[in-house]
């Protein structure tokens, strides 16, 4: 099965950060954002954004994050970042 990226905004710091991740399927999406897949499907749609999909896939199975509100920079996030 192919890869998607799955793009949503979590609250951290009182500031609401883009959060992506490649995964195979949304349950796996949802286990690695730690999130229910109801969730997933409504806040975290497929993303087709070429800067989230090309730092996704080079990191699959990694939930990145934005570096601020308007960044593009992705970065791991934090265990329980955003929780």
């Amino acid at each position: 099965m192919g890869l998607k990226v799955f793009g949503g905004l979590r609250q951290v710091g009182g500031k609401q950060l883009r959060t992506i991740v490649a995964a195979s399927s949304q349950k796996s999406a949802a286990g690695l954002l730690n999130i229910s897949v109801g969730f997933l499907k409504d806040y975290f749609p497929v993303t087709s954004n070429q800067i989230e999909v090309v730092a996704a896939m080079a990191n699959p199975g990694v939930v990145l994050m934005a570096a601020d509100e308007r960044s593009k920079n992705f970065s791991p996030a934090e265990p329980h970042a955003g929780q």
